[in-house]
């Protein structure tokens, strides 16, 4: 028996979920006035699936774990964590936390805190110790769920550089795509974003609002992310010296999504069946390609049994076909993340060398990405803090293979 086999792959990686997945609904209001609370943020924990409440307090997350965490958090309040344990609806209510609207965030050139600001800005942690999933390697992915407002609309890619970021909608008929300022260097390229590796991001603070073209022009007609990476020993937790080493592995599978497809046989039968409630003969139709044995009775039809043709239509140049093309397209992937993080300061200087190592094969046979990536922060405080002294330096280097086509022939003699 003789098949032809072509194999055609696009440049698709997906997670699938291999846990019991719920819907889970409630409303966040706050406790001083009993008010629902739009915007708050709700993202579950270890992952970047999340949402936002819309202007009644009202949200919905589908498609979560059962018995996962969920994290509801809201400028000038206390965040709290919930674990749903099988329920389907959880309401919160927020407590105000004075204390943490005296934290400086970055909006533009200035320092403030958060109680005098004024415009739509958003702070985001980002990190292990933030409940964000460092499976995937990427900020952006990081991003995604935590901002009210911000839209991410993933891509194939699975570094999130080419995903879609919508800050302010679509404002434009070109390029919505918004301003990035990393450690102060403007920049619009979004793979330089998505290279950081998200241990060594100290925040991230979105700026939504129009008050942001004031400060960078033009170019920020779509919105600003400002990514403040780790240069200070009060960013490394005030350690003199630390080592941090973080490592994981994810499984990729599609196979819950699979369509259930006939094979060969079963689709001659029901081509058989088809013939037969026309009332016309099944062997005239299809006997090019099947022999059907069957009593020949259109009244109280009976099907003996069903074979393929070893050739269609008895031309050898033809052989028949029973293949699976999802088991010959899709395979087990894995996400390998590593990375080592050495940091140390004193009130005086800082140094932080972070490298990162991610690979991940894809679901699609013959597909897969790797990543290198390495980040040096240095910086000296000279003559009393009047001078300041530093490099800050990213370096990464990926290699991707996004389209392969393959004719495969393989010879079966029976």
């Amino acid at each position: 028996m003789m098949k032809l086999k072509q194999l055609f792959f696009t440049p698709v990686f997906a997670l699938m979920s291999l846990w019991v997945q719920a819907q889970v609904t409630g409303t966040v209001t706050s406790l001083e006035d009993g008010m629902p609370m739009p915007g708050v943020s709700i993202i579950v924990s270890g992952t970047t699936q999340g949402a936002a409440t819309d202007f009644d307090g009202n949200y919905v997350l589908d498609n979560i774990d059962s018995n996962a965490t969920l994290v509801f958090s809201y400028v000038g309040y206390k965040t709290q964590e919930i674990q749903i344990n099988g329920r389907s609806v959880i309401n919160v209510v927020l407590t105000e936390d004075a204390a943490s609207l005296d934290e400086i965030i970055v909006t533009g050139y200035a320092r403030e805190r958060k109680v005098d600001v004024t415009g739509a800005i958003t702070v985001v942690e980002l990190g292990p110790t933030e409940g964000v999933s460092m499976s995937s390697g990427s900020a952006v992915q990081g991003l995604q769920g935590r901002v009210p407002g911000v839209f991410i609309e993933k891509s194939g890619d699975p570094t999130g550089a080419s995903s879609n970021i919508l800050i302010r909608g679509a404002t434009t008929l070109g390029n919505n795509n918004p301003l990035f300022v990393i450690d102060g260097v403007p920049t619009v390229r979004q793979d330089v974003f998505s290279s950081i590796n998200p241990s060594a991001i100290e925040s991230v603070q979105v700026l939504k609002d129009a008050s942001a073209s004031s400060l960078y022009g033009a170019r920020a007609g779509n919105g600003v992310i400002i990514v403040t990476t780790k240069n200070s020993s009060k960013a490394a937790g005030g350690e003199k010296f630390k080592v941090s080493i973080n490592s994981n592995i994810s499984v990729l599978s599609e196979k819950k999504q699979r369509y259930d497809m006939l094979n060969a046989q079963q689709r001659g039968q029901a081509l058989w069946q088809a013939s037969v409630n026309d009332g016309s003969d099944p062997n005239s139709g299809y006997g090019e390609i099947y022999n059907f044995d069957w009593n020949g009775d259109f009244n109280n039809p009976v099907l003996n049994g069903v074979t393929v043709q070893p050739f269609v239509g008895g031309d050898t140049s033809v052989p028949a076909g029973d293949t699976d093309w999802q088991d010959e397209t899709y395979k087990t992937g894995y996400v390998y993340n590593n990375e080592i993080s050495v940091s140390g300061g004193t009130d005086n200087s800082f140094h932080l060398l972070n490298i990162g190592h991610l690979r991940n094969t894809g679901i699609l046979k013959y597909t897969g990405y790797e990543r290198i990536s390495a980040k040096l922060n240095s910086n000296f405080h000279l003559f009393d803090n009047r001078l300041r002294v530093g490099v800050n330096t990213q370096i990464f280097t990926s290699d991707e293979t996004l389209l392969l086509q393959m004719l495969v022939v393989r010879q079966h003699q029976v």
